[in-house]
C-alpha cells in the first residue's frame, strides 16, 4: 500500500527522516490506515526514527507535521504546535541523565 501511495504521488518517495530508510509515504499510510494522530506517533511508534536518530527525527518534525496536516486537515497553527511538541519532547529526553545518544549506541557490541 505504501508503494501505491508513491505511485499516486512520487514526492512521497523522499526520505521521512534523513539517514533512515523510512519514506514520506509511510507517514501518510500511518494516518490513513493505522490511526496515527500525532507527529510523535509517527516518529516514535509507526517508525523507529526517534529511537534510531533522535536529532534527525526532531529536524524532520515540521515536514512530518505537514504530511499529517494535509491528511488530517490541520491548519498552520496545529502543524506548528505538533512539530514543536515533538521537538520539546526530544529535547527533554536528550537532557535526561544516563540515556544513550541514540538507540544504536545502546545495542551491545561484539
Amino acid at each position: 500500500m505504501v508503494l501505491a501511495l508513491i505511485a499516486d504521488d512520487p514526492k512521497l518517495a523522499r526520505p521521512l527522516v534523513a539517514g533512515l530508510p523510512y519514506l514520506a509515504a509511510e507517514a501518510v499510510y500511518a494516518v490513513r490506515h493505522e490511526m496515527a494522530t500525532t507527529v510523535d506517533d509517527v516518529l516514535s511508534r509507526r517508525t523507529r526514527s526517534r529511537l534510531l536518530l533522535r536529532d534527525a527525527s526532531a529536524a524532520a518534525a515540521d515536514s512530518v507535521a505537514d504530511l499529517m496536516g494535509d491528511e488530517l486537515g490541520w491548519d498552520t497553527q496545529r502543524r506548528a504546535t505538533e512539530a514543536a511538541a515533538y521537538r520539546d519532547s526530544v529535547t527533554h529526553e536528550r537532557t535526561a541523565p544516563g540515556l544513550p545518544e541514540t538507540g544504536m549506541q545502546a545495542v551491545p557490541g561484539p
